[in-house]
């Protein structure tokens, strides 16, 4: 029996949480705005499955790098913060990784690699989150609920402020990570 979860390897699973779904939740409440605005949209939408659904997955791509790029800055305040915290100890230890060759792959690359992912999802997602409480200002003036808009706001604020605090978390995490993987390595044959 085939494996389904085979087919979540680092090459499709990555853009899919870097770039797909955060485009995704970042387009949604535009992209519902839109169809609700002009009917006549989600009436071309309908006859033209396929072609829509394209345009779709490449205006989700094009966002998810949109947010991706925005996460990718913020990281770099994460950056500053975290050498204001350790007198610049981590931009050190961020080049002297980068300059490092690694003989073997010892399981704290593999570690460092998924923090990396987890970094960029939860960046990529609080910036979606934002865009998507702006689509539902739009939604509210074309006649939501004022108390589902008020719900929802409330819902894309609390997860924008949780992932950016897990962001925040991750970032140290991963920092220590690099540091500890300059060390001496143990290589067990």
């Amino acid at each position: 029996m085939p494996n389904f979860f085979s087919a979540f390897t680092n090459d499709v699973f990555r853009p899919l949480a870097t770039l797909l779904i955060p485009g995704a939740i970042g387009i949604s409440t535009w992209f519902i705005a839109l169809i609700w605005h002009f009917p006549k949209l989600g009436d071309l939408i309908a006859r033209n499955h396929t072609e829509s659904g394209f345009v779709i997955f490449l205006v989700m791509v094009f966002t998810g790098m949109v947010f991706e790029d925005i996460g990718a800055r913020w990281e770099v305040l994460l950056d500053h913060w975290a050498d204001e915290r350790t007198s610049d100890e981590h931009s050190r230890n961020w080049v002297a990784y980068l300059q490092t060759a690694f003989k073997s792959d010892p399981v704290g690359r593999r570690y460092a690699r998924t923090l990396v992912l987890r970094l960029k999802f939860e960046l990529g997602t609080a910036f979606a989150m934002l865009s998507g409480a702006l689509g539902l200002i739009w939604l509210a003036v074309l006649g939501l609920g004022y108390r589902t808009t008020i719900l929802l706001e409330v819902l894309c604020l609390v997860f924008t402020g949780w992932l950016l605090a897990e962001a925040k978390d991750t970032h140290k995490v991963l920092s220590k990570t690099r540091a500890i993987l300059l060390g001496d390595i143990t290589v067990v044959e």
